[in-house]
């Protein structure tokens, strides 16, 4: 599993993660009104709902094992949503757009709940795994361990994503105010992804 196909899907992760949308800048907003203690919550729930998303998905792509051609036009079609998200990342306006409304920090089974259901809902969070995850189930579903090791990723870096930004909230905003700084990262961020995407395309 400690492979060059695995080292991709760690790359592309942390690409996608710690690149700023709505997840990480709304924690950032959080963070510094708050403290890191209500996007812990949250984050969290977003880890529960990884637990739950990535064996699902590797069941749903490890019935295609036995129909290699629709697998292997599962990962290239995997490779085209890697590359579309780069693209976004590379024409995305040098701007933040940092959330105004935030979330009473009492109410943390709330926000426990909305990482939860939003992870769960979000087309995106299904989509990029769905781009990532075709190799691994070409032998049919992994065992515990090998899903330990895609999941484990997933939630380490979706959860300190969101706490880095939480934690750094004023600085990361001072350094990302800088349109040029700000469109550095997106572009730096797209060209891992696109690399990934040549990767699993040429695989």
């Amino acid at each position: 599993m400690i492979s060059q196909t695995y080292l991709a899907y760690c790359i592309a992760l942390a690409a996608s993660m710690f690149t700023p949308g709505p997840a990480t800048l709304q924690a950032m907003t959080l963070g510094m009104r708050h403290g890191s203690r209500p996007v812990a919550a949250a984050a969290l729930g977003n880890v529960c709902s990884t637990l739950v998303q990535v064996p699902a998905v590797l069941f749903g792509l490890s019935l295609l094992a036995g129909q290699p051609l629709v697998l292997r036009l599962a990962g290239y079609a995997g490779a085209a949503y890697l590359l579309w998200l780069g693209l976004r990342l590379w024409r995305a306006p040098a701007r933040l757009d940092l959330p105004g409304k935030v979330v009473d920090t009492a109410r943390l089974g709330s926000l426990f709940g909305q990482g939860l259901l939003v992870a769960a809902v979000n087309p995106k969070a299904w989509g990029f795994l769905s781009a990532m995850l075709p190799r691994f189930a070409a032998g049919g579903m992994p065992d515990v361990a090998g899903v330990a090791l895609l999941a484990g990723p997933v939630c380490l870096l979706g959860f300190g994503a969101m706490m880095a930004y939480a934690v750094f909230g004023a600085w990361l905003t001072r350094l990302l105010a800088s349109p040029v700084a700000l469109r550095l990262v997106f572009r730096c961020m797209a060209g891992a992804l696109w690399a990934c995407c040549a990767f699993f395309a040429a695989g």
